[in-house]
């Protein structure tokens, strides 16, 4: 008679979502060394662009996937630290989705017209490991590749860059998966998420219910590699790449994202300020 493991779909979905989660978060995380954005003459005398959230505002976005399920961001700068002549925010991103809630904080600066972004995914792997502990036992837990930044060019012009820095995030988890009265079956979930450089592609004017914003629209990708096997079943292998889209504003920050991969999409729009 052959085993089924019914968790294992559970825990490979798991794994794919906690990282797209951490692109997620660390869509919301762009700060500069100054509370409000001022001119910067450096690129040939032009006003520098500076895609940030107004410290002291609240800003609401709503994220639609297209399966039809729906969730709610709520982001603001949280703090302003001075760290040896050097402003560090923390920006607090309350993420409300599938009738659960969390809250992710990250830093972020900006020196020399690049913001830079500490990217915050290990609060998200945390996330994935209180999960998987509901319906498996982890008896090894490894994550490599932290830290890791994102950088954007603050004069936001076609073909600005948007770089990141830090090794392939790696998760490796050992389990014992319990399959009823038959007592348990030892797994291995192997993850790898891979981000891909990208680029400003175009400065143009879009409409959100919070109203018309003039933006730079930026592309990159990311490839996620999950493999899950255990001891009675063959490896689940999977590869995809996530095409990111993504809009800033000036004194904003997101305005809109769009995520596109092989199992569907994902849109989250600015809807308020306050």
């Amino acid at each position: 008679m052959k085993t089924k493991i019914a968790p294992s779909m559970v825990i490979s979905r798991f794994a794919k979502s906690a990282l797209a989660l951490a692109v997620l978060a660390m869509s919301f995380t762009a700060c500069k060394d100054d509370d409000d954005p001022k001119p910067d003459g450096g690129d040939g005398g032009e006003t520098e662009k500076v895609f940030i959230p107004t410290k002291g505002k609240t800003y609401s976005y709503k994220i639609t996937d297209s399966d039809g399920e729906t969730g709610d961001i709520i982001t603001k700068v949280a703090s302003t630290k001075d760290s040896a002549g050097l402003t560090v925010h923390t920006i607090e991103n309350f993420v409300r989705e599938n009738e659960e809630q969390r809250t992710y904080l990250s830093k972020a600066y900006a020196k020399g017209g690049t913001t830079t972004n500490v990217l915050p995914y290990p609060v998200v792997l945390k996330e994935l490991q209180n999960q998987i502990n509901d319906i498996a036992y982890i008896s090894k837990f490894e994550v490599t590749g932290f830290p890791q930044y994102q950088f954007l060019e603050n004069n936001g012009k076609v073909n600005s860059a948007l770089t990141f820095q830090g090794d392939p995030i790696k998760v490796l988890m050992e389990l014992e998966i319990p399959v009823g009265d038959e007592g348990s079956v030892l797994g291995k979930l192997e993850a790898r998420m891979t981000n891909k450089n990208g680029k400003a592609v175009a400065e143009e004017s879009i409409t959100t219910p919070a109203g018309e914003f003039k933006c730079t629209k930026w592309e990159y990708s990311y490839d996620v590699y999950t493999k899950f096997e255990t001891e009675v079943t063959a490896p689940e292998i999977s590869t995809e790449t996530i095409q990111v889209t993504l809009w800033t504003a000036p004194g904003v920050g997101i305005v809109k994202t769009i995520e596109k991969g092989e199992d569907g999409s994902s849109t989250t729009e600015l809807r308020k300020v306050e």
